[in-house]
Order: C-alpha cells, then sequence, then structure tokens
C-alpha cells in the first residue's frame, strides 16, 4: 500500500507533540510492514522553505510553506493509493481534502482527541462549532473513513459526523524497544510520582497539584512530583498555585526530556499519574505501561476499556479523586510490582505497533480495492 501521512510538524518522536510521534511510530511500523510510506509536513518555525528529513525508516518532505507543500502533493499523487489526514481545526485539511475529494482519491482522517468536549469548549467554542458546521463537517463525513483512537472518542466524533466507518485502533508503542528496559520496586527515601508531557489546561495539572496538597501529613511528607514537561509561560501559573499552596518542598518542575534520558527517568520513579481531563490513552500513559511502572490514570483519558486487566489504578479528574488514587496506590506497595508485569502485558497485548499496523493495512485494504 502506497500511504501519504499529511501533519502539522515533521513527526520528530523527541518532542512533546502527541501527534508528530503517533506518526513518527505509525509511519515507521507501516514501512516495516511493507506499505510505502510518505510524510508531508508543514512547519511554519522552519528558516528554510523545504527541508527532507530522514526519520530513518521513512522520510518526511516538510514545508514552511502549505501551498508548496500542497503542489508537492499534487504533483506526486500518482503515487499514492490513500492519504491520511491528522488533526482538526486548521484549514490545510479542508483544502487538501476538498482536492482529493475532487480527484476521487481516498482519504481518512485521525481527529486525535479534537472533539472531546472539554478540548472543544477551552477556547473558540463557538466558533468551532461555526467552522465545523461550514467546512469540516464535509471533509469528515466525505472520508473514506474515520479513525478514533478509542471507542469513548468514536462516541465524541458520531456526535459531530454521521459516516459509516468510524474505525477504532489504538495508537501504540514499539514493544521490543522496552524488552530489556524494565521497573524495579525501589527504596526511595520518598516515593517519587511523576507525569511527562505538555502541562497544558487539558491535561489537568492544577488538579494533580492540589490532589497533592489534600494528601494527609503522613503520606505527603513520604512522596515527591515531579512534572515534567516544556516550561512556559503557562507553567509559570502551576508554579504560583504550587508556592501558595506550599507545595515547593514536594512538587518539581522539569523541563521536557526526551530519548534515553526520558526513558531513565521514567525508570526512575515509583509511580507514574497521568490526570488528564481528556486523553486518547496518551502516548506517556502507553510508554509507562510500557516500562511497568505502576500507574493512575484518569477514567477521561479513555481508559475504561482497558480496566479488567487490573494493569492500573483508575481515577476521576478530580483532586479529591485523584487524592484518593495515590492514597490507594501508596498502601498498595506490596502489589506493585504484581502491577508492573500486567502493565507490561497490557501495553503488549493493546499497545504495540506490529498489532496496530496489520489492523490499519485491513481498513486500507478494504477501502482500496
Amino acid at each position: 500500500m502506497r500511504i501519504l501521512h499529511f501533519i502539522l510538524g515533521k513527526a520528530n518522536p523527541n518532542r512533546a507533540n502527541g501527534v508528530n510521534q503517533v506518526v513518527y511510530g505509525l509511519a515507521k511500523h507501516q514501512t516495516q510492514n511493507n506499505d510505502n510510506v510518505t510524510v508531508v509536513g508543514v512547519s511554519k518555525s522552519m528558516t528554510t522553505d523545504y527541508e527532507l528529513v530522514d526519520r530513518t525508516f521513512f522520510k518526511v518532505h516538510a514545508f514552511k510553506n502549505f501551498n508548496k507543500a500542497f503542489q508537492y502533493i499534487k504533483n506526486n499523487i500518482n503515487n499514492v493509493d490513500i492519504v491520511h489526514l491528522h488533526g482538526v481545526w486548521h484549514i490545510m485539511n479542508i483544502k487538501l481534502g476538498k482536492y482529493l475529494e475532487s480527484i476521487n482519491k481516498p482519504y481518512i482522517i485521525t481527529a486525535h482527541c479534537g472533539y472531546s468536549v472539554d478540548r472543544l469548549k477551552q477556547s473558540n467554542y463557538w466558533i468551532k462549532l461555526l467552522y465545523h458546521k461550514l467546512w469540516q463537517k464535509h471533509l469528515f463525513e466525505n472520508s473514506a473513513g474515520i479513525h478514533a483512537i478509542t471507542r469513548e472518542e468514536a462516541t465524541d466524533i458520531a456526535k459531530y459526523c454521521n459516516h459509516p466507518n468510524i474505525f477504532v485502533i489504538p495508537n501504540g508503542m514499539d514493544q521490543a524497544f522496552y524488552s530489556n528496559k524494565i521497573y524495579k520496586v525501589k527504596k526511595h527515601s520518598k516515593i517519587k510520582l511523576g507525569y511527562v508531557g505538555r502541562l497544558s489546561v487539558e491535561k489537568n495539572i492544577d488538579n494533580l497539584i492540589k490532589a497533592i496538597a489534600l494528601l494527609p501529613n503522613n503520606i505527603q511528607q513520604k512522596i515527591e512530583l515531579y512534572l515534567i514537561g516544556p516550561i512556559n509561560s503557562k507553567t509559570y501559573k502551576l508554579q504560583r498555585l504550587v508556592a501558595s499552596l506550599n507545595l515547593e518542598n514536594i512538587v518539581h518542575f522539569t523541563n521536557g526530556i526526551y530519548g534515553e534520558e526520558k526513558i531513565h527517568t521514567l525508570l526512575d520513579l515509583d509511580i507514574y499519574i497521568h490526570p488528564a481531563y481528556s486523553d486518547v490513552v496518551g502516548i506517556s500513559v502507553i510508554e509507562a505501561l510500557s516500562l511497568g511502572i505502576p500507574t493512575i490514570v484518569t477514567r477521561t483519558s479513555h481508559m475504561s476499556y482497558y480496566f479488567n486487566s487490573n494493569a492500573f489504578i483508575m481515577v476521576e479528574p478530580t483532586s479529591f479523586d485523584l487524592c484518593r488514587g495515590i492514597i490507594e496506590l501508596y498502601k498498595r506497595q506490596e502489589d506493585w510490582a504484581e502491577l508492573s508485569v500486567k502493565a507490561r502485558q497490557l501495553a503488549q497485548e493493546q499497545f504495540n505497533w506490529e498489532k496496530i499496523v496489520k489492523h490499519f493495512a485491513n481498513q486500507f485494504n478494504n477501502i482500496v480495492k
């Protein structure tokens, strides 16, 4: 199958941008599955008009300007069987989708959690609804298929789009990479909780900080929380919250880290915690499970369908329920080794790119026939 992915960015796995991490993993394993994969990206931060990026297993044609990216796609569209669009709320997908429809070239689209209620209402809610009604609804409903990452996301999308082929395939990780990277129960003087990712509104970091403040003193004095993600102007508000709750000695902000340094940092944690209001089983959650780290994750991260695996603690995204989850896992230290084993089993069974690309291949083959 000849597949073209269109994205914002360069499919760089060493960035906080989850969509780019996903596209990198998907394109890499589709190539290894003998698909012919091209990635075309638009990155306005580039200093040159065009850059050919070698991601080892595939190449990214990166453009600073959409019009030039669009022209490249049109010039090469006869060498493509299907186009995979990623993301919502940007006009580039609308323009490209309209062109693909005009030449009867099949395309699918992944929303990457863009239709979850809290993300819709995060900013410009009424403008988004109008934009959807005027342009984006047509884009989705005239696609050959809509890819949802979780069943919950499929329900969110179905509220806004009437389509007979909304199919569910999860995100994944390269499980072979984690085979010799194994979590071990440690004897830290203080238990290390950690979160990795963007410190943004939908990640609900403020309620996580408040949860730490709600802990009983005897537990609060025995833990540390590490918030690992790019520090920017929005982070300063969280730092002020930490100061107002007198948690400076407990809550630590660490700038974004990537690659082997990130793996080493994760393995040094005792507990991974993911407090998001909305997520489609975030990449950092999958990574924590793949490493076998005892994990606390919100139900609203779309984890409900995996709860019977007994591989993690599930909580609500409220400060008091995050607090409850921390207390529960703190008191279950004798179960951490078992949770670690089950977490790895869940990741290997459900979030494994080698298996996932075969599901995509089946969908694409059904579309292009």
